[in-house]
């Protein structure tokens, strides 16, 4: 057995054991991954203007070595009667969408590990259950079963959550600096278009 197929029959046996909140909460790792992955693309710009989305993070992020993509910049920005709200349109093509998707993406992230509380109350009712029954079957079958659910889509809802959110916190830091670091950018242009005015 390959290890593909071996992956596939752990997990066919998880989702026997978690019940129907553990592919809930799989479902769940994929949409957040496809976030993470969608925020990780807005944050190289794709709809950048005036610059090139390359230009824009070197302009960012290597400031020095940027001089002639700063004064093609500067260049454009003075043929613009308000440069201000030039420099204002341009950071909403840059950083509109990332600062929508994040609250979205914490969200999500947050509600995989309440997922798998949901999927431990679950596997407590089953447990009680079985301890309550009287028939003649093994009652120990449908409290290990409940246990089992209990277990499994609590740490499925941690596996998910602790990782995608160390992640999602990197991602939200990078923004952070990415905005920080046009806003310097901004006040420097504005100085440099206003000096070379008077």
């Amino acid at each position: 057995m390959n290890l593909a197929q071996q992956f596939l029959v752990e997990l066919r046996d998880l989702g026997d054991g978690g019940g129907w909140i553990f592919w809930v909460i799989i479902a769940l790792a994929f949409g957040i991954a496809f976030a993470l992955l969608s925020l990780w693309n807005a944050l190289h710009f794709p709809g950048a203007t005036v610059l090139s989305s390359r230009e824009w993070r070197q302009l960012l992020l290597r400031p020095s070595r940027s001089t002639d993509i700063f004064r093609r910049l500067c260049a454009n920005l003075s043929s613009s009667n308000d440069p201000g709200s030039r420099l204002q349109e341009m950071s909403q093509h840059l950083f509109a969408a990332p600062e929508r998707r994040f609250p979205f993406a914490f969200v999500m992230i947050g509600a995989a590990p309440l997922l798998g509380l949901l999927g431990t109350v679950s596997g407590m009712f089953t447990t009680f259950g079985g301890m309550a029954t009287t028939s003649a079957n093994a009652p120990i079958d449908v409290i290990s079963d409940g246990i089992a659910e209990a277990l499994i889509t609590t740490e499925t809802g941690l596996v998910v959550a602790i990782p995608t959110l160390i992640v999602c916190t990197l991602l939200k830091s990078r923004f952070d600096g990415l905005v920080m670091r046009f806003q310097r950018l901004q006040s420097q242009l504005l100085q440099q278009i206003a000096t070379s005015d008077t």
